[in-house]
């Protein structure tokens, strides 16, 4: 059985990879891999480290103070939400150039339209970043990124 706590953040986790998938519906031509979901959702996950630059703390939660420790992600936990987005008919999977390529299906564009409050509205305008700055650079220097930039959360705390 999953706890209460787990289910939200499977929920939290489900909506912000759907708002990444739902922003990259248009460009045909690239390919959502595991991944590239991955390293993407690092930065919808800590939009304040990522993309928002700056030294406020008001702005920064626990979670964002300490991202440093979710630099290397857990796999198995982006499975989980992929099988649950999948399960739900949300998103497609399918294989092309020996990758899973991952593609947001009708319903999850309704899902990520229909939800209208301040929270979605600024996971769209991040994923919307992402595609627009971020989609651009290699998964190495993103990497790079991710560590450079999740580590300079420690002289704020």
């Amino acid at each position: 059985m999953i706890a209460i706590g787990e289910k939200y953040e499977l929920v939290i986790s489900s909506m912000r990879v759907l708002t990444l998938l739902e922003a990259f519906k248009k460009n045909k031509t690239y390919q959502m891999t595991f991944d590239k979901i991955i390293l993407f959702d690092f930065y919808m996950k800590f939009p304040q480290t990522m993309i928002r630059e700056g030294d406020d703390m008001s702005n920064f939660d626990f979670e964002e103070l300490y991202s440093f420790f979710h630099a290397h992600p857990d796999r198995d936990n982006y499975h989980r939400i992929l099988n649950f987005i999948l399960s739900k008919n949300l998103v497609s999977k399918e294989i092309l150039n020996s990758s899973f390529i991952y593609k947001i299906s009708d319903s999850g564009i309704d899902v990520v339209n229909d939800i209208q409050n301040p929270f979605s509205l600024r996971m769209r305008a991040n994923a919307l970043l992402i595609k627009k700055n971020i989609s651009k650079m290699s998964e190495t220097k993103i990497k790079e990124e991710i560590n450079s930039k999740s580590l300079n959360n420690i002289h704020l705390l």
